[in-house]
């Protein structure tokens, strides 16, 4: 299983190359900016990486019925090609769980990431219990409670290891 930590400033090329390999990145330099920023660690090599928000209200302002206001928010999540399916998503999304239990939000939410494999990242999401909620439209938010990533995640592996840097 991969060691899920907070970004150092050492892994900034790392991550800027993991998240180009995934159309996710086009700029030459990376900077966490204001996110929080986990990434999955593997035999010393960077294989993961997801950038977060605690404590946010996106959708409430636009009147959403279904919104469930405070949430944890993913705005960017990419694992390696040669590490997917082997956990690494699954461990960054449950560390991301975890902290959002523990800054005592109840519910995670994203948008997944359009394009030529947008099919496989909502059935990865699905596979972690994340679901529509509001308009089934492109570019939908899903989301859960915490709760139901956290049983899902204990129940896929074994105790994931984490650790927390100090802020940098």
């Amino acid at each position: 299983m991969p060691l899920i930590r907070d970004i150092a400033q050492a892994d900034y090329p790392a991550v800027k190359e993991l998240l180009y390999s995934n159309d996710l990145e086009d700029d030459r330099s990376y900077h966490a900016d204001d996110m929080d920023t986990v990434v999955a660690e593997l035999h010393g090599t960077i294989v993961g990486v997801a950038e977060f928000r605690l404590h946010v209200d996106f959708g409430h302002d636009e009147g959403r019925e279904t919104h469930p206001g405070k949430q944890t928010f993913v705005y960017t999540m990419a694992v390696a090609d040669t590490y997917r399916r082997s956990g690494v998503g699954r461990a960054l999304l449950t560390e991301i769980a975890r902290r959002t239990q523990e800054a005592g939000d109840t519910f995670l939410a994203l948008v997944p990431q359009d394009g030529d494999d947008a099919a496989s990242r909502q059935a990865f999401f699905q596979a972690c219990e994340l679901t529509h909620y509001g308009p089934d439209t492109p570019g939908a938010a899903w989301g859960c409670p915490v709760s139901r990533i956290l049983d899902t995640g204990a129940a896929g592996s074994q105790s994931l290891p984490h650790k927390t840097s100090p802020p940098h």
